[in-house]
């Protein structure tokens, strides 16, 4: 005889009625009627307890039931967790941005990026910079320079960045495409550094290749680039390194 679990019973066994949560069938346990309170599982768990085991293998066998019934709940909610969580070799945008702000090694990185924005407005938005700490963290040094730096002078204009990350994104696979049976190239860390100084540059103040910084801007960006690099050690000299001989780069991104 198939049981249910009855809440007004306390999880006392009665017979299986349609559309009931069943301790054991997890066609039943439909998102519509999945218990969602700790009351309610237990409950279920009482009844699932009768197939054998402990309290605790009930509660257990419960719970993956309803994990396995709502898919698309799991997949969401890890999606939406701080660091993302679909286990793929590169970050998405969303899941890069979101790392980023939550766990970057750090502390002033959050702070600096807003007072980016505060100083720069619209062209300083902490998307568009985080975007560009996205290329450079994950096409830099692979990408060619050129791509990256059109993209932050069209970006600059028209603040469309679904598109950009389309390019960007589909240029590096391309590339890495060709790297199936053996191990894809990471690019050099200084080249990622220059690539994500130099495209936020143009993005933000849209100064000419190799034109000197502004000293106060060149002050600010020193965190804003370091952040998307926190775990490297003295990450913040190589940053000013790179501050410092941009105008050796003035023919790099040359069309």
């Amino acid at each position: 005889m198939a049981l249910h679990c009855d809440p007004v019973l306390s999880g006392w066994p009665v017979i299986q009625r349609p559309g009931r949560c069943t301790g054991h069938d997890i066609a039943s346990c439909s998102p519509r009627v999945a218990p969602t309170r700790t009351r309610r599982l237990l409950t279920c768990a009482r009844a699932a307890q009768q197939e054998g085991g402990g309290p605790m293998d009930a509660i257990k066998r419960v719970a993956r039931q309803i994990q396995g019934a709502l898919p698309v709940v799991g997949l969401l909610s890890r999606l939406s967790s701080p660091s993302g969580g679909i286990g793929n070799d590169i970050m998405a945008y969303p899941e890069f941005s979101r790392q980023l702000l939550y766990d970057s090694h750090l502390p002033e990185f959050v702070e600096a990026t807003a007072e980016w924005e505060r100083a720069y407005g619209k062209v300083g938005q902490r998307r568009l910079v985080l975007l560009y700490l996205y290329f450079a963290s994950t096409a830099g040094g692979v990408v060619s320079g050129k791509l990256i730096m059109a993209s932050a002078r069209r970006v600059r204009v028209t603040q469309d960045i679904e598109i950009e990350i389309d390019r960007i994104d589909n240029a590096r696979d391309q590339i890495y495409e060709k790297y199936k049976m053996t191990e894809k190239p990471k690019g050099k860390l200084q080249d990622k550094i220059d690539i994500a100084v130099d495209s936020i540059v143009q993005l933000t103040l849209g100064l000419k290749e190799g034109e000197e910084i502004p000293p106060a801007a060149a002050f600010m960006l020193v965190p804003v680039i370091a952040g998307a690099f926190s775990t490297v050690p003295d990450i913040k000299d190589l940053v000013k390194k790179s501050i410092e001989s941009r105008g050796d780069r003035k023919d790099a991104y040359k069309v």
